[in-house]
């Protein structure tokens, strides 16, 4: 399958959840993160990227997550049209992108929103390379953020794409170089 045909069919999955849905996975995702944090200490207190998520879009209730692991979020901003990440002042406001005021910093790990993943670390974004563009010179831990549904067998990968580390979804943790649940 190419890789449009499955962003529309990964993208009809996620658009056919309901808000109630939406709030429950989250909230289920949520408790998977404080369990991969718990289990990995070492990514405490360091600066995270986080996401904002799109109207359809499973993410983590950051403030539970915050409250249940000592680190800092910080979030996509877009500078001269490149992806860059900034921690807001305040809570974070913005649709895709942050809100001013923020400032600029370099995260240590990246939490990794996508409409689909595969057990290798494989990634299917929505087509924009921000992400594949942000990391293709540097070497961060990432986590791919998704539902069970958008775990899929196989992701087609180009050279430029990049993979995940771990993909966290409502029901398990994923080591994707272990190759292990948790």
């Amino acid at each position: 399958m190419g890789k449009d045909y499955l962003r529309k069919l990964l993208l009809s999955k996620i658009t056919s959840l309901s808000d109630s849905e939406i709030q429950s996975l989250s909230f289920r995702l949520t408790n998977q993160l404080i369990k991969f944090f718990s289990s990995l200490p070492e990514l405490s207190n360091q600066v995270g990227g986080a996401f904002l998520p799109l109207k359809s879009e499973i993410a983590p209730m950051y403030q539970e997550l915050m409250h249940a692991v000592p680190l800092d979020l910080a979030f996509p901003v877009l500078v001269n049209g490149q992806m860059s990440f900034g921690i807001p002042n305040g809570m974070p406001r913005g649709g895709i992108w942050l809100e001013w005021p923020y400032h600029l910093i370099g995260p240590q790990w990246l939490l990794v929103p996508g409409l689909g993943f595969d057990f290798s670390g494989a990634r299917l974004g929505r087509g924009k390379g921000y992400y594949d563009r942000y990391l293709e010179d540097k070497d961060l831990l990432t986590i791919g953020i998704a539902w069970n549904e958008q775990v899929i067998e196989k992701i087609p990968m180009e050279q430029h794409d990049c993979y995940m580390d771990f993909i966290i979804t409502e029901e398990f943790c994923w080591d994707v170089g272990q190759q292990v649940k948790f």
